[in-house]
């Protein structure tokens, strides 16, 4: 559940969809390769194809979610945030008394 007095929610939920649709659009593309594939070749050669570009598009996907929220790959993996995140942690538990 998304606690709306979080005030990155709404960045998240855009996050979110932004990744459903380009993993909606990639398998759509993918079957559609695979369509292809099968009136060339095989259903078996159809099938392999499909299943690498399905899985595929999670990574791609993932990645250019990244790449719409922040513009860039410097901090794909959140190290900086995490980073902070402990910073302020440290900071917090020292000026308890």
């Amino acid at each position: 559940m998304v606690d709306m007095g979080d005030p990155h929610a709404e960045r998240n939920m855009k996050g979110l969809m932004l990744y459903v649709v380009f993993l909606v659009v990639g398998a759509a593309l993918a079957a559609l390769i695979s369509f292809y594939v099968q009136s060339q070749t095989s259903a078996g050669t159809s099938l392999i194809v499909f299943l690498t570009l399905f899985f595929f598009n999670f990574a791609v996907s993932w990645i250019a979610t990244i790449f719409i929220m922040d513009g860039s790959l410097n901090n794909a993996w959140g190290e900086q945030d995490q980073l902070e995140a402990e910073r302020r942690g440290r900071a917090f538990m020292n000026s308890r008394p």
